[in-house]
């Protein structure tokens, strides 16, 4: 039985009410699993009294730290939650927001509690402590030693608002936690942000290295929903599926599913895709510009109110850019004698620099890159000209633009590889997903080398490449149709899409002209006795086998698949069953998927 801790103040706001049982409430949120369209579990959150100033959580467990009394409070709560859990008969994990004051206690390691874990009929495996983001939990700390043990007892660790520093991605790498809680602030509106995706993209792909679940938090709309599921995050939840109740629904909506279950265009490509146009706006800073006829005092005195000032935008009366007033260059010329006496009263257009960098929204990033490479020590201190269509919009610093540069030339790498020029792994997981959500059977089939590194390594990398380039050339003749997808992953790897009825033929002719263009590259002696002698690292003689090429496949239908993460993971198995077998192989899986 929990006991009423004494209160040294009286009231609901009083700092010691808020750890009196009679008055912290427990709620659950759902979290919804975007595969099988059920709850995964429900996170319990703790409310202050209703009405008072402690009824949100923050306040609530700011004003137990002023108390000195944090353990106490999240003790309390951990084990409302549970009791409230055990009652409703709730399935699932229960997810318990943890302080690392609590951890220091040893309270989930007790023995005590864990008698009475198994007396409630919820094993330390249902439960799962998320690790606040307030707490840092530091590699010497006790709390991390705790939350280790923890782990072996059974009970589950999630990483609460990933996102949010450097520090949670320390802690992630210390833990290994079984759940990554990805921060609402990445969640909203992540349909229309590039960068926000690729922040997702990113987590799943260290999840899977890590083996941990993603979740996503806040999920407000219709919208976020969709774009989770078609980015392959397994776990959500947020207003749109469930807000926070007392009794908590015990499935999952009918709304929620039904969107889940209804063929959507695809989202990925948009969520995916950024543009030069919105990141230099994003980036431009909106400084306020002046009117060519403004007098120069009149800039000087902002130049002098304003410390950090560097640079003052000057447009003409219909808005368009014409200059800029740099505090470097005006103060190299005063020094000149009498100037401000002779021009303080002119319009500063006199003292303008017209010759500065300018970009507009709806140039290449080839031209953005020319600026760079043009511009002088003066265009580094002005800073560029954003504009759009030749007005004024803003100011970008030509630090900022070459970070632009390199974000979006490493981000063009994703969409199309360098050496072959097809379309590289961003396209190719779009192409999957839309084709998936658009319902219709297709084929597809992974694409490897077998024995290229031996290769490489004995007649060198240039001779690698012209390999790499005659299975792109293969592929771009053999499936050269517009229901055809072919892209490069990378080194000798490609994957083939197909919707074309006799795909299967068109692979097995691949491999025969692969076998072909392959003898072009050995003498006969070579081709005679099927492969060739060459040193490996150890410095040892080892016979190498001619380069071939090992092609996984099947055919995939509707309903099988959520996402191309799945299939991704299906064609690689696939592949790695084609190389099993000596020479030119085409493996098919004849299990229907869907």
């Amino acid at each position: 039985m929990l006991p009423v801790l004494s209160l040294p103040e009286t009231g609901a706001d009083a700092p010691g009410a808020c750890v009196d049982s009679d008055l912290v409430r427990i709620v659950f949120q759902p979290l919804l699993d975007l595969r099988n369209r059920s709850f995964h579990g429900f996170e319990a959150l703790a409310r202050g009294p209703t009405g008072s100033q402690l009824e949100r959580p923050d306040q609530l467990f700011a004003a137990a730290r002023a108390a000195g009394r944090v353990a106490e409070l999240d003790r309390l709560c951990a084990r409302r939650a549970i009791e409230r859990f055990a009652a409703l008969g709730l399935e699932g994990h229960l997810f318990l927001n943890v302080t690392e004051a609590l951890f220091d206690s040893g309270w989930f390691a007790d023995q005590a509690t864990l008698q009475w874990l198994h007396l409630l009929g919820i094993g330390p495996s249902r439960l799962v402590l998320e690790l606040l983001e307030s707490d840092a939990l530091g590699e010497d700390s006790r709390a991390a030693d705790n939350a280790q043990f923890l782990r072996e007892l059974g009970y589950g660790l999630a990483l609460d608002d990933l996102g949010q520093g450097f520090g949670r991605f320390a802690l992630w790498k210390r833990l290994r936690p079984r759940y990554l809680k990805i921060d609402r602030s990445f969640t909203h509106n992540l349909g229309s942000d590039p960068f926000k995706s690729a922040f997702v993209q990113s987590m799943l792909l260290l999840a899977e290295a890590s083996r941990s679940i993603v979740v996503a938090e806040g999920v407000e709309t219709e919208h976020e929903l969709l774009t989770l599921r078609e980015l392959g995050v397994p776990l959500a939840q947020g207003f749109f599926i469930a807000r926070p109740q007392a009794t908590p629904p015990y499935a999952a909506p009918t709304f929620a599913s039904a969107v889940l279950d209804t063929p959507q265009p695809t989202l990925h490509a948009l969520a995916t895709r950024g543009s030069i146009e919105q990141t230099v706006l994003g980036l431009a800073r909106p400084l306020d510009p002046v009117a060519a006829t403004t007098r120069l005092d009149a800039v000087l005195q902002m130049f002098e109110a304003d410390s950090e000032l560097m640079s003052v935008p000057v447009v003409d009366a219909a808005g368009r850019a014409l200059g800029i007033v740099n505090r470097y260059v005006l103060a190299d010329r005063l020094f000149r004698p009498h100037v401000r006496d002779l021009f303080g009263n002119k319009p500063c257009q006199l003292m303008m620099s017209a010759d500065v960098l300018r970009l507009d929204v709806g140039r290449s990033l080839r031209e953005a890159s020319s600026l760079i490479a043009d511009s002088s020590y003066r265009h580094a201190t002005e800073g560029v000209l954003v504009t759009d269509q030749g007005l004024y919009r803003g100011i970008l610093l030509v630090g900022d633009l070459l970070r632009l540069v390199t974000e979006f030339q490493v981000q063009a790498a994703r969409y199309a590889n360098p050496l072959t020029l097809l379309p590289g792994n961003v396209p190719i997981n779009d192409c999957i997903d839309r084709w998936l959500h658009e319902g219709q059977p297709f084929a597809g089939a992974y694409c490897d080398i077998d024995n290229f590194k031996a290769f490489n390594d004995r007649f060198g990398y240039r001779m690698g490449d012209e390999i790499i380039l005659l299975l792109a050339t293969l592929l771009r003749d053999v499936l050269a149709r517009t229901d055809c997808f072919v892209g490069h992953i990378g080194g000798d790897d490609f994957v083939v899409l197909s919707r074309h009825a006799h795909w299967e033929d068109a692979l097995h002719e691949l491999l025969a002209r692969f076998a072909d263009g392959i003898a072009r590259f050995f003498d006969a002696e070579t081709l005679a006795q099927g492969g060739y002698w060459s040193e490996t690292r150890r410095g040892d003689a080892m016979f190498f086998p001619l380069p071939t090429l090992s092609i996984g496949a099947c055919a995939i239908h509707a309903g099988g698949f959520d996402s191309h993460r799945e299939v991704s993971t299906l064609l690689a198995e696939l592949k790695k069953a084609a190389k099993r077998t000596p020479g030119n192989t085409l493996f098919i899986d004849r299990r229907q998927h869907g």
